[in-house]
């Protein structure tokens, strides 16, 4: 019988390289994981991997334990009153909140770390595995996700392109990760990678479309800057018709999981 991979699964794998101690930064840790997440993106990596390779590897769950911790960390910090100065997230007290921002900034700061230490971890040996980890973290990094953060801070959306500038690197790069890790762990080939990261582009501006369109009322910079709701409805369908023929191009590969997330972020409502 095949692994299940869902929420508990990763949570296990998530729990692997924590800390046995309990002091008040690595509370904040814990609090912050555990509060609710739905490991879209560590779940995306497993079952790519899976598609791919026919199994999930160690070095899978590693990638997948590290991507999480990364996203966390991200979201820490994206919650500080120097970023987006957000009190709840997922319905409690944003870590800052909870435990202060220093250990709030500590906090994120631990996570990246331990995204690292899990990654030494694995077996550069196996086929894809440098790859990997030299993508997650350049889609993690100054050119990735921070780059999208400082997009989103410091510059104004007045056109399509901008919007999509700060969706294909603040959201997007995770996603692509996501996908792109997966598919090397498992064996892709050369000419297959950029087809995953096409994927992985693609979803992460349409769920930032959604994301914004459900976020209305609390952004001030948003895809509805530039697009009617109705014109953000339509991009965001016509964004998921291309994921799902991306996806259909690669015949070797049952990427149906991929598809029905995508379908998902469209009837999505929070």
């Amino acid at each position: 019988m095949a692994t299940k991979i869902d929420v508990k699964y990763v949570d296990e794998l998530v729990k692997a390289f924590l800390p046995d101690q309990h002091d008040k930064v690595t509370q904040a840790v814990e609090y912050s994981l555990f509060s609710g997440g739905k490991r879209s993106r560590p779940i995306l990596l497993l079952a790519t991997a899976r598609a791919v390779g026919g199994r999930i590897t160690h070095n899978a769950k590693i990638l997948a334990t590290a991507l999480e911790y990364i996203h966390t960390y991200s979201l820490i910090h994206d919650d500080l009153p120097a970023m987006d100065n957000d009190d709840i997230r997922r319905g409690k007290r944003s870590c800052h909140m909870q435990f202060g921002e220093a250990s709030a900034v500590l906090a994120g700061d631990a996570l990246l770390n331990l995204a690292c230490e899990a990654v030494f971890s694995g077996n550069f040996a196996e086929n894809g595995y440098a790859e990997a980890c030299k993508t997650l973290f350049k889609m993690s990094g100054i050119t990735g996700m921070i780059y999208g953060q400082s997009l989103d801070l410091f510059t104004e959306t007045r056109s399509i392109e901008d919007a999509d500038a700060v969706a294909l690197h603040k959201t997007g790069d995770l996603i692509r990760a996501a996908l792109v890790c997966g598919a090397l762990t498992g064996g892709a080939t050369k000419a297959e990678i950029p087809v995953f990261d096409q994927i992985g582009q693609k979803f992460g501006i349409a769920y930032q479309v959604i994301d914004d369109m459900l976020d209305a009322d609390k952004i001030e910079r948003s895809y509805l800057d530039v697009l009617t709701e109705r014109e953000c409805r339509e991009y965001a369908e016509r964004l998921t018709e291309e994921i799902k023929a991306l996806c259909d191009s690669l015949t070797k590969y049952d990427l149906s999981f991929i598809k029905d997330y995508a379908d998902k972020n469209l009837s999505r409502n929070k």
